[in-house]
């Protein structure tokens, strides 16, 4: 990974709300690999999440993902040669249509996930989570990534992650 997407992660670092045991492992994963990404063929690598979030309004955007089984924040592999933010930038585009600007991001957490899936190429996310400030909105999601989705009220959308209990817990920060 190249020094901008570390130094954009390395700042995370000083946000209260993390796990300090998550960024000792960020950290470690840093430490072993000299490559962090999964086109580059590692099968420990970054990812982000980027939820969509109209504070005025309480409520969050998350789609019934297909792969994960589960409602879910939108999010996506980090490819060689992008930050976080760029990845989550891109991923908003190719999977709710809706172009948006650095600004509109916040970092907000940092999570490792185990995933069981042979043949994925993963074994072990790396996330990097952003909070997108934007307000609600149709999205045209990704009919080939997502069941349903949609915009739900803080509580309503952290009860409707039911295999994900991690995830819920990061969202939940918001309360």
């Amino acid at each position: 990974m190249f020094q901008p997407a570390w130094d954009e992660i390395e700042k995370m670092y000083l946000i209260s709300r993390i796990d300090p045991a998550t960024i000792i492992q960020f950290k470690e994963l840093k430490s072993s690999q000299t490559t962090h990404t999964k086109n580059e063929g590692n099968s420990h690598h970054y990812c982000t999440f980027f939820l969509p979030y109209d504070k005025q309004a309480g409520q969050i955007y998350l789609g019934n993902h297909i792969k994960a089984g589960d409602w879910i924040s939108p999010g996506g592999h980090i490819e060689p040669g992008e930050t976080p933010s760029l990845t989550s930038i891109r991923e908003m585009k190719e999977e709710l249509g809706v172009e948006i600007t650095p600004s509109m991001l916040e970092p907000w957490d940092l999570s490792v996930k185990s995933i069981d899936r042979p043949g994925s190429g993963c074994t072990l996310h790396y996330d990097i989570w952003h909070l997108v400030h934007i307000p609600v909105q149709d999205f045209v999601y990704l009919k080939s990534e997502y069941y349903d989705a949609g915009w739900f009220p803080l509580r309503e959308g952290i009860a409707k992650i039911t295999k994900n209990p991690d995830f819920a817990a990061i969202i939940a920060k918001l309360l």
